[in-house]
């Protein structure tokens, strides 16, 4: 499709907003995900959702979602709604209706397990909002790309898990479009807090050791303190809003396990989070001769860490849209095996393609490639 093909679609699309002389004002990363669906090649006038009848159900995920997507359903027994989880690449896996007619209805949209809903298969949709942005999302009936799916509107919100940062998949409501509530984005956040709860008390257990050293830390300060190890991290109060992305686990976790190897103690530091440089000191905690994890301070913000490369943020632009894509993913915690998943191509061209992101970029690692990425959305 060329560029004039992309710009008609997408005026298509906006020529449906228009009420009455006056168009509807719609979210930029609405017209943005308008934009990226043209240019995908796929027709505004009707999108057939794909359909893989190879559903996992039986997932950690499904496992932890269920209860919560359960009773939130029961209490929306006579709402036309239909609840709907999928995996990390838009695989619908499960679905909870109440009204008797809804199934049905849900069933000729292609909202029911088995089907896909990623951005650049079946055009602007909460759920492939989710995923791109790993932010909740809510898209109103005709801010939908595709014609035949502006007769619903939709709230997804991500599941990030809560130890190691990374998207395990998304919680989705589906209604009539007429009938949408904005109750239903509070209603996805009860369902991914106690989807979260779940996969806590059922994730990796912390050395006691790390638990304890942290306890006690805890008592003793109230400046912003984490305990992380490999797989877990939790933190006191203050340190929460500071510790807010998905990346930053791991971002901790690389940076402290590197200081306690090359200092052997404590260490103090800048520390690179997703929401700045901060001061930070950090303290190995050994279980036996073992590092179990290290307890990190956290201080305030600074401006003593490397200042970003203007030359390496300008190469960021020159990145094709396949690269963009793959750093994305990358950047938000996904393996190698979980992008080419999403993106729906091989690991090996995951694999090549990072490559020549790192190269072009000058990065090092995932760590800076994160860092870039999250300066430059």
């Amino acid at each position: 499709m060329d560029r004039a093909s992309h710009g008609d679609d997408v005026q298509r699309v906006l020529d449906r907003l228009e009420y009455g002389g006056q168009r509807v004002t719609v979210p930029d990363a609405i017209q943005l995900s308008w934009q990226r669906s043209a240019a995908a090649g796929l027709p505004s006038e009707h999108v057939a959702v794909p359909f893989d009848a190879d559903v996992d159900n039986e997932s950690r995920l499904s496992w932890a979602a269920a209860p919560a997507l359960a009773a939130v359903s029961a209490d929306l027994a006579d709402v036309p709604v239909a609840l709907l989880l999928s995996d990390h690449a838009g695989h619908l896996v499960d679905r909870w209706t109440g009204s008797g007619t809804t199934p049905d209805a849900m069933d000729r949209l292609g909202a029911a397990p088995g089907y896909v809903c990623r951005e650049d298969l079946v055009g602007t949709n909460s759920i492939g909002l989710a995923l791109l942005t790993s932010t909740p999302t809510v898209v109103r009936g005709p801010e939908h790309y595709a014609d035949n799916l502006t007769t619903v509107s939709c709230a997804s919100n991500p599941v990030i898990h809560p130890a190691t940062g990374r998207l395990l998949g998304v919680v989705n409501a589906t209604c009539p479009a007429g009938a949408y509530n904005p109750i239903l984005p509070a209603l996805l956040g009860r369902v991914v807090a106690e989807t979260r709860h779940r996969l806590i008390e059922d994730g990796p257990v912390p050395s006691p050791a790390l638990r304890e050293a942290f306890l006690q830390a805890r008592r003793r300060t109230r400046a912003p303190l984490a305990a992380v190890s490999a797989n877990t991290m939790f933190f006191n109060t203050t340190a929460g809003p500071i510790l807010s992305a998905p990346t930053d686990r791991a971002l901790l976790w690389q940076w402290a396990e590197r200081a306690i190897h090359q200092h052997n103690g404590n260490h103090t530091a800048v520390v690179p989070l997703t929401s700045g440089p901060r001061a930070a000191r950090c303290e190995p905690v050994y279980d036996g001769t073992a590092v179990a994890g290290a307890l990190v301070w956290l201080g305030s913000r600074t401006h003593d860490a490397p200042a970003a490369d203007p030359a390496t943020d300008s190469r960021w632009s020159s990145l094709t849209d396949a690269e963009h894509a793959i750093a994305e993913q990358v950047a938000r915690g996904l393996t190698n095996r979980e992008t080419a998943a999403l993106l729906f191509i091989s690991p090996h061209t995951v694999d090549y393609h990072l490559r020549q992101i790192f190269r072009t970029l000058g990065v090092q690692s995932r760590v800076e490639l994160a860092r870039l990425v999250e300066r430059n959305r």
